[in-house]
């Protein structure tokens, strides 16, 4: 068997040679004259294989091929399709409404969805645009099964649809198709590998030192955009620091403008707005937002943030989805969300970005450890993270106009404009810049990388115990090395009654109060020490706290 080979060269240009195949398999060297930036096997197909997913665009055929086709009604006209209804039929496609479907239905087949307002095209794809012509129809890739594709129908009337159905098939190798009045006025192919690429060595990114900048520069650069996202790493207090001087500068320039915070779900946001407000102090907030029972960080780390935006009643957007829902997501599905749990969620999740994909993909490898996991709830779950996240900066956005938004969020949610950004842009098409901090230098990764000093946040004092939820109170369990609350007194099995007077009954609590202490400082310990014959014994102790 020849097999065609093609390098490429970064010096421009290219080279084709055959390489004879003798057995299955066969050590090959190429000697190459200049440095190759890509190897391409049969890209034009000379030998007969199998495509890969990659090389095979999604098109019309794959729905009149398919086996197993499942063509979903619209939810309103459903008259103006009878012609493409009938014609499925008469083929032998499924039926169904969208309401009938569920996960394991859209991975096995391929999906016919009619009408823009489809809700499967929501769920599987975000939003479709129409074309503005009688009839259309667009092939996409289906994301839960890259074997399976998704169509689209759309259609201004029966008439339209007559008159263009019955032609459509004649175009079985396109991905999309426009008519009016029964001709065909747009066709188009979606972009497809060629071959099978072999991996190379990646060409290493280099910057040009005499074009970098200073935060301040790049805070005037982004000034004019009306979204503006600046990522982090959450326990590094030198992101947050620019995010602080980001804040300061834009918000100096247009008092117009409202922070939106991964670090805070929805549930609440009435708390954010009381405590920007000066409705209540920082305690109570802390304890009605329930900061320390939802996000694992040191509140010192956020702080300078939310003390600005309270000095300037700067609006305060939680954006994310209560983790309780995103866990199920992770664990179990998005179809496992009860009626109540999916009201809650954005009704368009776009799960068609392969390269997303893919990253996530990666990172999910690195990570996960866990028999219990799949990758396609982790999928699901961190799409619904992020449709949440720019479904609620569009919703500030209409609500408030004249007003910009700053997103502050880990940068794995902004980086190529994969998670969050792009997101919100197709939703309402406002501009955007991305600043990232510490990030790898790549192409695409973000508008503006920050390299700032590092920087040592102030951070609350521990107890050092290990403290668990028993029977609805809070016990110790086990102490840190060398812990300050063992010396002073404590034992294993103390169950927690009150810090410095105030009454621990969730570790929460216990969170809250030491927020409020420094190392150095000396707590009191209120504790009950369970007794053989009695309901134990209340007793105070004094540990300074490191």
């Amino acid at each position: 068997l020849d097999v065609p080979v093609t390098v490429s060269f970064k010096s421009g240009g290219e080279t084709k040679q055959f390489i004879r195949l003798e057995a299955e398999k066969k050590p090959v060297s190429i000697e190459l004259q200049k440095e190759p930036s890509k190897i391409v096997v049969d890209s034009d197909y000379d030998i007969a294989r199998k495509l890969s997913n990659g090389e095979t665009p999604p098109v019309i055929a794959a729905i009149f091929g398919d086996a197993r086709l499942i063509m979903v009604l619209p939810p309103h006209n459903g008259s103006a399709y009878e012609p493409v209804i009938e014609g499925f039929r008469s083929r032998g496609a499924q039926i169904r409404s969208a309401d009938s479907l569920a996960d394991p239905d859209m991975k096995t087949a391929s999906l016919l969805l009619l009408g823009n307002n489809n809700p499967i095209i929501g769920k599987l794809l975000g939003t479709v645009i129409p074309s503005g012509h009688g009839f259309s129809i667009t092939v996409r890739k289906n994301p839960l099964n890259a074997e399976k594709v998704v169509g689209i129908v759309m259609t201004a009337s029966a008439a339209e649809a007559s008159a263009a159905f019955p032609k459509i098939s004649h175009y079985g190798k396109y991905s999309s198709l426009d008519f009016d009045k029964g001709v065909n006025v747009h066709k188009e192919i979606a972009d497809a590998e060629r071959g099978i690429h072999i991996a190379l060595k990646k060409d290493p990114t280099a910057v040009d030192i005499s074009t970098l900048d200073r935060l301040s520069n790049v805070i005037e650069k982004v000034a004019s955009k009306n979204i503006v996202y600046v990522g982090e790493s959450h326990t590094n207090f030198a992101h947050h620091q620019v995010q602080l001087e980001v804040l300061k500068g834009l918000h100096g320039q247009n008092s117009k403008i409202a922070i939106g915070m991964e670090m805070f779900q929805r549930p609440s946001q009435q708390a954010l707005d009381d405590y920007i407000s000066g409705v209540i102090d920082e305690r109570t907030f802390l304890k009605r937002s329930e900061y320390f029972k939802r996000w694992d960080m040191d509140y010192n780390l956020y702080k300078p943030i939310l003390d600005y935006a309270r000095s300037r009643k700067v609006p305060v957007v939680a954006l994310n989805l209560p983790r309780e829902i995103v866990d199920k997501v992770g664990k179990t599905g998005l179809d496992s969300l009860s009626a109540e749990e999916k009201r809650s969620i954005p009704k368009d999740l776009d799960l068609s970005d392969e390269a997303y994909k893919t990253r996530l993909k990666e990172v999910f490898e690195a990570h996960s450890n866990s028999p219990d996991k799949t990758f396609e709830y982790f999928y699901q779950a961190q799409i619904l993270w992020d449709e949440t996240m720019a479904e609620s900066v569009d919703l500030f956005l209409s609500k408030n106009p004249g007003y910009r938004m700053l997103v502050f969020t880990g940068s794995g949610h902004l980086q190529y404009g994969q998670g969050i950004p792009r997101r919100v842009y197709r939703r309402n098409r406002l501009d955007y810049a991305i600043v990232l901090n510490d990030a790898e230098l790549e192409k695409g990764i973000a508008d503006f990388v920050v390299f700032p000093e590092q920087e040592t946040a102030p951070m609350a004092p521990k107890l050092m115990v290990y403290l668990k939820t028993v029977e609805g109170k809070v016990q110790i369990v086990g102490f840190v090395q060398d812990s300050v609350s063992e010396k002073a007194g404590l034992k294993e099995e103390d169950v927690l009654l009150a810090l410095d007077g105030n009454p621990v009954e969730s570790i929460e609590d216990a969170k809250i109060a030491l927020f409020f202490k420094h190392p150095g400082d000396t707590i009191n310990v209120k504790i009950r020490r369970p007794g053989l014959f009695s309901g134990g014994t209340d007793m105070d102790f004094a540990v300074k706290l490191q």
